[in-house]
């Protein structure tokens, strides 16, 4: 067996870590490290396992990064390497916790209990919401990213319980939600609801395969299992390094093998997997723009926008180029609806702010000028084009639709929120059919209602010539 101070030399020397960095990272002195190194003093027993933690994190990163996983083996005498399959740095990291908690145990025998390990809560009530909402709320606290797993169907009440812990979160908290959903309910399931409702959260969802069990994994953090039964309901949660490995992997795994209702993709993932590319090859679109407009915008202005990216996002670059060549057939003969806010297309003349793909831009007041244009250009040459203004807000807003930017084709519809700070999120792509055609027919039916007004091409630039024309002497008196 290891003494603490052979196992914590051993992993120093194999790492060639300074005992200054180690110092660093924990935030102790570099002559109390020194002592554990030399074996003159353990550390405390107290905060051995947030030290712990800590030095397994920091050691498998080296040894990942300058590929000593095969030294760290042949030093420990380790010889099952199936942990590391499905996430080398994350099984790395439990073997050191694991290692240097054995090791400490041996070399001190009053070694107290790990208090982070599983907490049972047992009720005699069927209720445990309280316990459930305080228990997230503590593990969560001040994170700026949430990543929450859950093995229930999204119209569940601990589904509930979790938008709603979401919704209490501060704004500027990333809260990303993976769910399930049965296929059976899809037909009853009000989707646009839910994601109108819970706007302040990213939803993911995945077809059910009828797991019978509630497990909650925030990512990387704690996990939680819940049971209920007629007399009682049990609740149990825990952040110690292995059992958390061992239920993400299992959770991680589970959700890999589903099929996605509504799948989430971050700017790179969806450039380099060329979505827009395939999605503007149809001919028949509605578009839904809350903010800015984007579309038919002049080449030149496009090419601006272009040679303003940064040199490490090339992958955007790429798919402008792609999506600028796309767009010039697509708005020559193309059936588009375009259905925009009154409030937003104010702001944009404002402002000059739109989103073109995942880039944030900002016109000058000649270059919307010249989108205007290009925008009556385009319409007279292609009478499919439709314009639709809404002229009350209040409509959309009670809907909960006022944050979001649709896109919707035959086949194929995703969707873009905008946060208080109009900041882009995640994009959100509809995989499944009956989704993508219920949400398409409520777009509809908002652009043939009475608070939206359709603009032949004559009207519509004499309203951009009017609201141009005011901005322009709004901004010559500032």
């Amino acid at each position: 067996m290891w003494q603490y101070r052979q196992a914590f030399k051993t992993l120093i020397d194999l790492t060639n870590t300074k005992l200054s960095t180690i110092a660093f990272s924990l935030g102790y002195d570099i002559s109390y490290i020194s002592k554990w190194n030399s074996g003159r003093k353990l550390p405390s027993s107290k905060n051995i396992y947030t030290i712990n933690r800590k030095l397994s994190s920091l050691f498998a990163k080296v040894i990942i990064e300058e590929d000593k996983v095969d030294d760290f083996f042949t030093a420990f005498k380790i010889n099952n390497k199936d942990v590391l399959k499905s996430d080398s740095r994350k099984g790395l990291e439990v073997l050191i916790y694991k290692l240097l908690n054995e090791a400490y145990m041996d070399s001190n025998q009053d070694l107290p209990m790990e208090t982070v390990s599983n907490t049972n809560f047992i009720f005699k009530n069927s209720s445990i919401d309280k316990d459930l909402r305080e228990t997230l709320e503590k593990i969560i606290g001040k994170k700026k990213k949430v990543d929450i797993w859950a093995t229930f169907d999204i119209n569940s009440h601990f589904a509930q319980v979790l938008m709603q812990i979401g919704k209490n979160l501060n704004k500027d908290v990333e809260f990303n939600l993976h769910l399930l959903c049965k296929k059976k309910n899809l037909d009853k399931l009000d989707i646009l609801k839910k994601i109108t409702d819970n706007s302040g959260i990213n939803i993911e969802l995945y077809e059910d395969p009828g797991i019978g069990y509630d497990i909650i994994l925030i990512r990387e953090t704690a996990y939680l299992i819940l049971r209920q039964e007629e007399d009682f309901s049990l609740l149990t949660h825990g952040e110690e390094l292995d059992t958390l490995f061992e239920i993400s992997s299992y959770i991680m795994g589970l959700f890999k093998g589903l099929n996605k209702v509504i799948a989430l993709s971050q700017s790179e993932e969806l450039a380099k997997s060329n979505y827009r590319k395939y999605f503007y090859s149809d001919n028949e679109f509605l578009f839904l723009s809350n903010y800015g407009f984007e579309f038919l915008l002049p080449n030149p202005i496009i090419d601006r926008i272009i040679n303003e990216i940064d040199k490490d996002k090339d992958f955007k670059k790429k798919e402008v180029q792609g999506i600028k060549l796309l767009w010039e057939e697509l708005f020559a003969d193309a059936e588009i609806n375009f259905l925009a806010t009154r409030t937003g297309l104010l702001k944009y003349f404002e402002t000059g702010e739109i989103f073109y793909c995942s880039l944030r831009a900002k016109l000058s007041t000649e270059e919307i000028q010249a989108h205007l244009n290009n925008i009556i250009s385009v319409m007279k040459k292609n009478n499919n084009i439709n314009f639709y203004i809404i002229k009350d807000n209040r409509p959309l807003q009670a809907m909960g639709l006022d944050k979001f930017n649709f896109f919707i084709n035959e086949n194929n519809m995703f969707f873009k929120k905008i946060n208080d700070d109009g900041d882009l999120t995640s994009t959100s792509i509809v995989t499944d059919v009956k989704i993508h055609n219920k949400i398409h027919h409520s777009l509809e039916e908002i652009m043939d209602s009475d608070f939206s007004q359709k603009y032949q091409v004559d009207d519509l630039e004499k309203l951009f010539h009017k609201y141009v024309h005011v901005f322009k002497k709004m901004s010559h008196k500032a």
